[in-house]
């Protein structure tokens, strides 16, 4: 299954196969700045479609497939939540069927959406019985009168119209749509989460995503238009270069001001090598504490206006590219004396997947395809290409397990010091690849052959 997570600083891809127990063995991910996204909306086709191409390549490279379609997902200001009520009369004997359940769901598909808008999805809340009990599950119980209130998740037709050519332009067919912020909380959220009642926050460049959950039951859904990019605009106004901003705040910033140093510095080239710019720890600190204080603002109120404040007994769960932010749980839990948990997708994942699904940023690429399995749906790739390409040559050494070339990477890494020094004029914002040798796909596929479309290029 492959998954294409759109956002509006980058595009994820995942691919991966559905194991025995319902999770994600992942064969690839790619994560690949984007250009033409404003706050999760499709400015430019043209340069979306460009950023979209490129990703795609990589992982087609280095997987030997050709991707057909893929799960997508929506986000933007444009989506918001909805509520319907509606009923049915149960049968002469009184107890309350499975049919009885779906008649009820069936018909809130004759709901039409607003002018210049699409219903993305429809999710039950909780069941009354005869207007007095509410309960999860009603099948079994005796009453005359089922009622149920629907959620409805709606987005705006334009935006929908858009990613569809975006994809278009690049040959890839949706399989399926999902709302993002439904798929990156399912890729995080803990089942006792669920229950006690909690807010997953997907905090992206653009836009931050917000779910609730409470009874096990997604409660609410929504799209607040800040993101970490507003930290981004503060910085520069210090005069310091754009591709330097990313790497600055997520290496030596610190999402708490308090206790951050007002002597030390950081260097940053400028327009010239004589020119560098210097920015106290303090002040980076400030500057993120600030943008995040008004994004943690316009939470709360997204949490009281769907009537769930003061109900979030496991209080956050954060993940996106915000979460990896230095000191952001602090912040959040000192603001709103909540708990708070920085997640990243690996609940989602078999064991030989953990360490790559360790970035917080593809939690909705991986939500994606746990959506798409949720609903038995699949997507196609063509294999022919790797498939003839090693009948001709010797099998390449391929890793033992998923994690090898992640680990190895791991370890790269921690040899690294992280000292505060000037930072290389050069530097440029880190990439996030994970690739592996060919030869996995094709292994993957022989195990779990059972879950592909696989088609040949007669076919495309």
């Amino acid at each position: 299954m492959v998954s294409i997570d759109l956002g509006s600083n980058n595009v994820a891809i995942v691919v991966g196969v559905k194991t025995h127990d319902g999770k994600i063995a992942i064969a690839d991910s790619c994560i690949r700045e984007v250009q033409g996204v404003t706050r999760g909306e499709i400015k430019n086709i043209e340069r979306v479609a460009a950023s979209i191409e490129k990703a795609v390549q990589e992982v087609e490279q280095k997987l030997g497939i050709k991707i057909i379609d893929a799960f997508t997902g929506i986000s933007g200001q444009g989506i918001k939540c909805a509520k319907n009520s509606y009923y049915v009369f149960v049968g002469k004997d009184g107890e309350i069927r499975e049919e009885d359940v779906r008649k009820l769901g069936e018909s809130m598909r004759n709901v039409q959406a607003p002018e210049g808008e699409k219903i993305i999805q429809i999710i039950p809340q909780n069941y009354i019985v005869d207007g007095e009990e509410e309960v999860a599950d009603p099948v079994g119980m005796f009453g005359k009168k089922l009622e149920a209130t629907f959620n409805f998740i709606i987005a705006e037709n334009n935006a929908v119209n858009r990613l569809q050519k975006a994809l278009a332009k690049v040959g890839i067919e949706q399989a399926h749509m999902f709302v993002n912020a439904l798929a990156s909380a399912e890729a995080v959220v803990l089942p006792d989460e669920k229950e006690l009642g909690v807010a997953v926050l997907d905090i992206g460049g653009g836009t931050t995503d917000i779910t609730i959950f409470h009874d096990n039951m997604v409660r609410h859904a929504g799209v607040i238009p800040i993101g970490s990019n507003s930290i981004n605009k503060d910085i520069r106004a210090y005069g310091i270069l754009e591709r330097y901003v990313e790497s600055l705040k997520i290496k030596f910033g610190s999402a708490v001001k308090e206790g951050a140093s007002t002597d030390k510095l950081i260097s940053i080239p400028g327009l010239t090598s004589r020119d560098p710019k210097e920015i106290s720890f303090y002040n980076l600190a400030a500057i993120i504490e600030a943008r995040m204080l008004d994004i943690i603002e316009y939470v709360q109120m997204e949490i009281r206006n769907s009537g769930y404040e003061g109900r979030l007994g496991a209080g956050f769960v954060i993940t996106g590219g915000g979460a990896l932010l230095k000191d952001l749980d602090t912040l959040i839990q000192n603001t709103t004396g909540q708990h708070v948990r920085i997640a990243t997708p690996i609940v989602a994942v078999d064991d030989e997947s953990v360490e790559a699904a360790s970035d917080p940023r593809l939690s909705t690429a991986i939500g994606l395809l746990l959506k798409g399995i949720e609903l038995g749906k699949k997507t196609r790739v063509n294999i022919e290409a790797q498939q003839e390409e090693e009948e001709q040559q010797p099998a390449p050494e391929t890793p033992s397990t998923i994690n090898d070339v992640y680990a190895a990477k791991k370890r790269n890494s921690d040899n690294e010091t992280n000292e505060v020094t000037d930072i290389p004029e050069d530097t440029e914002e880190e990439t996030h690849e994970k690739g592996r040798k060919p030869g996995f796909f094709k292994k993957m596929i022989g195990k779990f052959t059972e879950i592909f479309d696989v088609i040949d290029d007669s076919e495309i």
